[in-house]
Formats: C-alpha cells, sequence, structure tokens
C-alpha cells in the first residue's frame, strides 16, 4: 500500500528509518540485477537533476516545464515528454523516496512515477493536496520507494491544478542513486 506521510507527522527516527528502507530497496535491487557482488562495492548518493536524469531537467534544480492545460503533465523542465523521458545509466538504480513543493500555492496536487516511453507503466501514484497544501509542512515521505533499475526510462508526471508558466513551480524530488564505487565517487 502506498501512500505519503508528512514530515510534521514524523520523528526524526521515523525519517532516518524512511531513508534507510529506501536505500535498503535500492542496494537489494542492485546486488539482484549483478550491479555489484557485494554491498561494500557500491556507494549511495543522492541524485542530481540534471546530471543523472539527462533530457529531464536542464540545471541542478527541480522545476516545470510550461503547463497548458490542467491535468497530467511532466514534472521535467527540458518539457521531456514519454518518447523523450531520461533513461537511467546502465550502472544506476535510482529510488524516490519523497516529494517537496515550495511553492506558497502549489499547481501540483499528484505525482505519478511511471517507467518506459509512450504506453508507461505506473510503478507508484500519491495524492498530495491536503498535506502540500495545508503548507504545515511542505515535505511528504512515500510509505514505499519508487525503484527504477538501470536503462529504464525514467517519466514522472504532475497532476497540475492550474496552467502555469514554465519553471515557476519549486519542488524537489528525495532520490538516491546507488551505484558501483568508482563511477562517480570512489
Amino acid at each position: 500500500m502506498s501512500y505519503i506521510v508528512p514530515t510534521n507527522e514524523l520523528t526524526l527516527g521515523d525519517i532516518k528509518n524512511f531513508k534507510q528502507s529506501a536505500i535498503r530497496a535500492g542496494i537489494e535491487r542492485a546486488l539482484a540485477l549483478g550491479l555489484a557482488r557485494v554491498e561494500t562495492e557500491l556507494i549511495v548518493r543522492t541524485a542530481f537533476p540534471f546530471t543523472d536524469f539527462p533530457n529531464g531537467w536542464v540545471i541542478e534544480e527541480y522545476r516545470n516545464p510550461a503547463i497548458a492545460a490542467v491535468g497530467w503533465g511532466s514534472v521535467f523542465d527540458a518539457g521531456a515528454v514519454p518518447a523523450f523521458a531520461p533513461v537511467l545509466a546502465n550502472s544506476k538504480v535510482a529510488v524516490f523516496y519523497k516529494f517537496a513543493d515550495y511553492d506558497q500555492n502549489p499547481a501540483i496536487t499528484a505525482v505519478r512515477f511511471r517507467v518506459g516511453g509512450t504506453g508507461a507503466t505506473t510503478k507508484a501514484t500519491f495524492f498530495l493536496q491536503l498535506e502540500t497544501n495545508a503548507k504545515i509542512e511542505p515535505d511528504v515521505y512515500f510509505t514505499e520507494p519508487v525503484v527504477y533499475d538501470p536503462q529504464d526510462t525514467v517519466y514522472i508526471e504532475a497532476y497540475y491544478n492550474a496552467i502555469i508558466g514554465a519553471l515557476t513551480e519549486q519542488f524537489a524530488f528525495g532520490c538516491f542513486l546507488i551505484e558501483r564505487a568508482g563511477a562517480n565517487v570512489s
């Protein structure tokens, strides 16, 4: 069962557990796929929007594309549609565990994680409106991490409740990358 929990309902121990669960899911998947023989050959790091998701974001910051209609649309400021969504490197596993929206009046009311191009399969969907619009805390944690395999086409959509211009909504994803030591960090 997947749902979100706002930060203000969590203790520091809960937050640590959410992060550790996401890391553990990514490490287990990386080992199962043979990216490393043992856990000590892997490193875990925070994902960079532009560096780690090419064709997704154009700088190292999460911002929206221009949204011309209310409904589901890409979260990538490069405007990536499913056919041109970022493809995860063949040596990395990505694990999304958190979302935050810093806008005073959030236009994003839900996020949907998909894999594949046209006709993408939905991995998880999270409804955010109550928690992020109340603005007690802008951060929410996913009760189940969303894991992407190497070479997956990572297509993330948001449900936008308004027409908005490009780069007007500042949000962020908590995402860890798990890869073999030596690729980016030794």
